[in-house]
């Protein structure tokens, strides 16, 4: 009975500091993936790995590919790539106000809807669309960049690859 009484408290201390690991690891904040309270519905100011990309889940790192989704009640999601956007809407239906992406060109937050983009660009997921202000020869609209995303003619797929960039 005894050592069944000390495997039993031996197990529950394993347990005990297995969870105070795992607890400790985590941040104060936990994941970022949703700024509430975007009543002006514009873009929220954001440094590189501040928020995570919602369809994804990795660090908004690299800014010049980033997107925001806000909705009408104001909530702000973040993306990582502009792909994970059109991605995510596959998904979700919120009741949306705008989607607002980072261009490489400008470096400003334009209406993603109005931007134009780039096919072999070296985004965060490597789907290669990558958002521009002014257009250029070779570019494509946001309709058609998201039904290209959508049928998977982006840069994950090889003979899409070797057509656009001779790989």
């Amino acid at each position: 009975m005894k050592k069944i009484l000390m495997n039993l408290l031996t197990f529950a201390i394993v347990v005990a500091v297995i969870v105070i690991l795992l607890l400790s690891l985590g941040s104060e904040e936990g994941a970022r993936y949703v700024y509430k309270g975007n009543t002006a519905h514009q873009a929220i100011p954001i440094k590189s790995k501040e928020y995570q990309c919602s369809e994804c889940n990795m660090d908004v790192e690299e800014l010049d590919y980033a997107a925001q989704l806000i909705t009408k009640e104001g909530d702000t999601y973040f993306y990582d790539d502009i792909g994970c956007v059109v991605l995510w809407l596959e998904n979700h239906s919120p009741d949306m106000q705008i989607i607002l992406t980072q261009t490489l060109d400008t470096h400003q937050w334009i209406d993603a809807t109005k931007a134009w983009y780039s096919r072999i660009a070296p985004s965060p997921m490597g789907y290669g669309f990558a958002a521009v202000e002014k257009h250029k020869e070779g570019l494509v609209s946001y309709e058609e960049m998201k039904l290209l995303m959508l049928q998977g003619k982006h840069l994950h797929d090889p003979f899409i690859k070797k057509k656009l960039l001779g790989e």
